[in-house]
């Protein structure tokens, strides 16, 4: 047995399930040798990993959740992964890991394995490079293209007023002391912000295609050539603006300065031109372009706790990271 003396519960169960997953992947029971790639073991969630390796049949990912039990999400994700496989057009320079077994009773998981490492790690590697860093950005524009359009996508009219009325749901209990944040006046106008970009952009026509979810920078994989996307967490149809804003956001409160905005701005124009040179779906004028990085700076800064030390240290990097581009954006 590839798993040596497992000494949690977690790591049993992940043992126990193993020779049933490589049964139903039709794989050989013995040969595999393994390296853990991330183990999470708290009150609610318990759940660990495994980059598994076969002489004769290369590298896969082997996946089990044994808490929550969530039988139905946890086959949704696989099935989400599975269902845009089918479909992805892979090249060269653009890939989609590929699921081989789903054991739902035991939550577990075996899917191809994506050589290489986080996009984040070459973005960063090319901070005194900036071209090359607009280049790789261009990169991400293209393979979020090709995703998008793994599912027929669809035109129809952008309404922003559902965002609207949330975050201004929100500002009455931020108002109201219901809900303490840390950036407490910033939000509050930046849901006034908001209600003013929604007029401009409301009742324009967008693109809704198949939503990736999580699209930031760690939920992509380079080796240097090839792109490769590894953790879909939406299959739905919505507005492409919903992606793009993840991503680009994402790149930007990590690795630009506020320093660089304009009043009024949320992404580097450089970076927008960049993005878009890779993406042709739409253009960078999309109204759901244009509206949704807002609302998701919003949501990401509700999100952080008013005191300091009710702060998880993701919390805190998300405060010290966006709060600078919002006043910018908001300003």
């Amino acid at each position: 047995m590839w798993l040596e003396a497992p000494t949690t519960k977690l790591e049993n169960a992940a043992h126990a399930a193993w020779p049933g997953v490589l049964e139903e992947a039709q794989l050989p029971i013995v040969g595999w040798s393994y390296v853990l790639l991330s183990k999470r073991e708290e009150k609610d969630l318990a759940r660990i990993s495994y980059l598994v390796e076969h002489p004769r049949h290369g590298l896969f990912k082997y996946r089990l959740q044994l808490r929550p039990r969530a039988q139905a999400a946890f086959a949704a994700h696989y099935l989400r992964l599975e269902k845009a496989s089918r479909v992805f057009q892979r090249t060269e320079r653009l890939s989609l890991i590929k699921p081989m077994c789903l054991d739902i009773a035991n939550q577990a998981s075996l899917t191809t394995y994506a050589e290489g490492l986080p996009f984040s790690e070459f973005m960063r590697d090319a901070t005194d490079d900036h071209t090359r860093q607009l280049e790789l950005l261009q990169h991400a524009g293209e393979w979020l293209d090709a995703y998008h359009r793994t599912k027929v996508s669809e035109t129809r009219i952008f309404q922003p007023k559902h965002a609207v009325s949330y975050y201004h749901d929100l500002s009455e209990r931020i108002q109201s002391g219901d809900l303490k944040v840390a950036a407490k006046p910033l939000i509050l106008h930046g849901v006034e912000r908001l209600s003013e970009l929604a007029a401009k952009y409301s009742d324009q026509q967008t693109v809704s295609a198949v939503q990736y979810g999580d699209f930031h920078m760690r939920n992509l994989i380079f080796d240097g050539t090839c792109l490769t996307g590894i953790n879909i967490s939406r299959n739905q149809p919505a507005p492409v603006g919903h992606d793009i804003a993840r991503l680009l956001l994402d790149y930007t409160a990590i690795l630009r300065s506020s320093k660089e905005l304009e009043n009024g701005q949320i992404i580097p124009a450089d970076a927008i031109e960049a993005f878009f040179r890779g993406y042709r779906l739409v253009g960078p004028d999309d109204p759901s372009v244009q509206f949704l990085p807002y609302a998701k700076i919003l949501g990401s800064l509700v999100n952080v706790p008013q005191r300091r030390n009710e702060r998880s240290k993701t919390n805190q990097k998300t405060l010290e990271r966006l709060r600078p581009i919002a006043q910018v954006a908001f300003a």
